[in-house]
């Protein structure tokens, strides 16, 4: 059974054009406000990074983490030019749906106030604030280019910290037999995984005491 999850894990992340289009949209609907996708897409980054270290030849994953990022960069771009365009009616009629409400956004452009792109950079790294921080740039109207570098910018570092926890736990489990290689995977994407939604609510928290 485990050495089949692999398989499937293998799969998402070298196989066909219907897989890299699955990414494609997990990617996207992820920046427009589905929360459901993101455990997805880190877990195969984990995993590829996990993979890379393993002999797995790099040109096989290039296709996945270009898609994922591709994937993002259209997501973020289509909430801002949405905002842009239709602002305070798609938040009215959709934004608590998605937990963004006026205050919400409120709240982000205070912190992009000055909406430089070490502050919209931040505020895409902060949980909570990834997509707000998009409808609250295009609300405001601010340059896309300079929301288009930012975004640019957190995407591939983002990208990069999980790849390199996978390579940082692929490099550990090479002393392992390869079916113990299957399960330590496994319980290292579940400690990236769990170690982010612990960290994700000590950042919430401290965002509301702050407020």
């Amino acid at each position: 059974m485990l050495a089949n999850l692999f398989g499937i894990l293998d799969t998402l992340t070298t196989g066909s054009l219907f897989w890299v289009g699955i990414i494609f949209l997990l990617a996207f609907l992820g920046e427009l406000g589905f929360p459901a996708t993101c455990p997805v897409l880190e877990s195969l980054l984990i995993f590829t990074g996990f993979q890379v270290t393993h002999g797995e030849p790099l040109f096989t994953v290039l296709p996945f983490l270009a898609i994922t990022f591709i994937g993002r960069l259209c997501g973020a771009t289509a909430a801002y030019w949405l905002s842009y365009r239709l602002g305070g009616t798609i938040i009215s009629r959709f934004g608590n749906r998605f937990r963004i409400t006026p205050e919400r956004l409120e709240q982000v452009a205070q912190k992009l106030k000055s909406f430089t792109l070490p502050a919209i950079i931040v505020a895409r790294f902060t949980p909570g604030f990834n997509v707000a921080s998009s409808i609250a740039c295009g609300v405001s109207r601010i340059s896309y280019r300079h929301f288009l570098i930012a975004v640019v910018i957190q995407l591939l570092a983002w990208e990069a910290i999980f790849l390199a926890f996978g390579a940082l736990g692929g490099k550990l489990s090479k002393s392992f037999t390869p079916e113990s290689s299957v399960i330590m995977v496994l319980i290292w994407i579940a400690i990236a995984l769990t170690a982010g939604a612990i960290v994700g609510y000590l950042a919430h928290r401290r965002i509301k005491n702050w407020q």
